[in-house]
């Protein structure tokens, strides 16, 4: 049975320094002074961070289906990289991306993969699809084409790459003010 490899938590700001700007809580405030509201207070904020690192850690359990590197020549990321044609695919370009990822970051990597899938063409997509599907296919998925497979894996890279970078960007605190007058003066 597989188990999962969970990313650490990373958060760009410490947690600390969240909790105080956004709800004035000092890094020596006790846990047992907190009332209801700034317990659902900390409960909401900690769900409003869980998007970067649900992705990361989708992103990881992604990376993680494919085949581990080896020195074999021809080896799956030397097929990668030829029907991509892209080196960024390739094993030493990704490794320090992807030890960031398992340890909470998950930008750099998202980053790097949806560049790379953004700069294939349909030809280079289609071949990179057809390796990734037959390194992946397991005996629950036999029956579909590698091609389909594969397509499917680097639709789901895309989907969380863009979640990891769109909730890393999810703009400042003066963002979210100037926003919602925005929409109370609409």
């Amino acid at each position: 049975m597989k188990t999962l490899l969970v990313p650490r938590v990373y958060q760009p700001d410490s947690f600390a320094q969240l909790l105080q700007r956004r709800l004035n809580l000092t890094p020596d405030f006790e846990a047992g002074r907190l009332d209801a509201e700034q317990v659902a207070n900390l409960a909401l904020l900690t769900v409003a961070q869980a998007p970067a690192y649900a992705g990361t850690a989708r992103l990881v359990a992604l990376m993680r289906s494919l085949p581990v590197p080896s020195e074999e020549p021809q080896d799956f990321w030397f097929k990668l990289w030829t029907a991509a044609d892209d080196p960024v695919l390739l094993p030493g370009n990704l490794r320090h991306q992807l030890l960031r990822a398992v340890d909470g970051d998950g930008a750099a990597l998202a980053d790097q993969l949806m560049h790379a899938i953004a700069e294939m063409d349909d030809e280079q997509r289609t071949a990179a699809a057809g390796v990734i599907g037959e390194a992946i296919r397991t005996e629950f998925l036999r029956g579909y084409e590698a091609g389909y497979v594969g397509e499917l894996w680097l639709r789901e890279v895309e989907s969380a790459a863009w979640q990891i970078l769109y909730a890393y960007d999810s703009g400042t605190w003066e963002e979210h003010q100037e926003f919602l007058q925005a929409w109370k003066d609409a």
